[in-house]
């Protein structure tokens, strides 16, 4: 009965919201047509032309030391040429993401651009665990990784007094705020999925957005699912070092063994991360839009 009560109150919630995140026909078309996989640089670029706004912040990010490059980069097409297809779409969905969530009412305390750094780190440490694995699709764990976290940033916007009180919470009691979402029934992976199902994302990515803290559950999605915990564990660990904070809690060993990794590997996983944290922090500047 109670578990009945709290799918109860979370769909009265999802009733309750007068606003939510819709994606852009721009959005929609891109991962429609690199879905498909027969385009050119040419089909993408006259895609993504229409919106100036995102146009701008693509050259910036092709321009940005993330990427590295020497000399300007100053036409669309050479900077989807630069960045890649794949990269182009999950930025643009970033990068709409942000210009849809309204700062100014999200919730006290939540800070927008720690928020994407993590994703970003989180992204790439789920790339580079996937590249020597057959089972798993690089780009794929990296758009994961990026959005792996989006109902964090829902919550934020559509229920920001409860999202502050869960992190008070969770900070006095000296948790995790995930401990205190699932004793609350009323989890940021409830609204990622939702989140994945109103943007028609793929069944895949909805499972996986809202299993990826519990892998163990997941069933048939559950190597990917562990690969993004690992991922984001790579994450926390650079932002506790960084900030001289407790370290997370480490990923079971059978959440190691799914995501075909060993403690060895994963601190040489970290040290490759770090490298490019620099980078990733100016990234995040840019989707924000910041510079």
């Amino acid at each position: 009965m109670e578990a009945q009560s709290q799918i109860d109150d979370l769909s009265q919630k999802v009733l309750d919201i007068k606003y939510f995140p819709v994606p852009s026909s721009i959005i929609l078309n891109l991962f429609r047509t690199i879905a498909e996989k027969n385009f050119t640089f040419e089909d993408i670029t006259a895609i993504v032309e229409p919106d100036t706004a995102l146009c701008a912040q693509l050259l910036k990010v092709a321009n940005s030391a993330y990427f590295g490059l020497r000399g300007k980069v100053n036409t669309l097409e050479k900077a989807i040429m630069l960045i890649g297809v794949n990269e182009v779409r999950n930025l643009s969905l970033a990068i709409c993401l942000v210009n849809q969530f309204h700062r100014v009412s999200l919730a006290k305390g939540f800070d927008l651009k720690r928020f994407w750094i993590h994703n970003l780190l989180t992204a790439l440490s789920a790339k580079e665990l996937a590249k020597d694995k057959p089972y798993l699709d690089p780009d794929e764990l990296y758009l994961l990784g990026l959005l792996h976290d989006i109902g964090r940033l829902v919550m934020a916007q559509v229920m920001p007094e409860e999202f502050h009180l869960i992190h008070l919470n969770a900070k006095k009691l000296g948790v995790l705020p995930w401990d205190v979402e699932r004793a609350k029934g009323l989890t940021h992976t409830f609204w990622g999925h939702m989140l994945a199902k109103r943007w028609t994302l793929t069944e895949k990515m909805a499972h996986i957005l809202a299993y990826h803290h519990e892998p163990l559950r997941s069933g048939v999605f559950s190597r990917e699912c562990a690969a993004i915990q690992v991922a984001a564990y790579v994450a926390k660990m650079i932002e506790a070092k960084e900030k001289q904070l407790p370290e997370p809690r480490v990923p079971g060993q059978k959440i190691l063994l799914l995501a075909g990794i060993n403690l060895e590997e994963m601190g040489i996983l970290i040290e490759k991360i770090v490298e490019l944290q620099d980078d990733i922090v100016a990234l995040a500047d840019v989707v924000i839009g910041r510079v």
